[in-house]
């Protein structure tokens, strides 16, 4: 088990540095189209899988909040609400499941 997050740990270090010299990507118009969705039931579609908030590609759930960077949905798995935070950046899609 040790390995595993010693190894999880050396990939993010080298995906940072990576990153360091590269240009930031242009500013997408999710943040101003996300604040149409508060309170609104959604599935949301990831750029890349974010493993620590158990979203592989897409979120679906309720759009709670939204700020300058960040994104706040609850979902629900087994009778138990969730809170799911994550960056405005790492948005790729998003579509309005509530007429559905």
């Amino acid at each position: 088990m040790n390995v595993v997050i010693i190894i999880l740990l050396i990939y993010i270090i080298y995906e940072i540095k990576k990153n360091q010299g590269t240009k930031e990507e242009p500013e997408c118009s999710f943040q101003d189209i996300l604040p149409e969705f508060v309170g609104k039931t959604c599935e949301i579609t990831l750029k890349e899988p974010l493993m620590m908030i158990d979203a592989v590609c897409s979120v679906k759930g309720t759009l709670a909040d939204v700020d300058d960077e960040w994104v706040v949905m609850e979902t629900w798995k087994r009778k138990k609400k969730n809170t799911k935070i994550f960056r405005i950046k790492n948005i790729s899609g998003i579509n309005d499941l509530s007429d559905t």
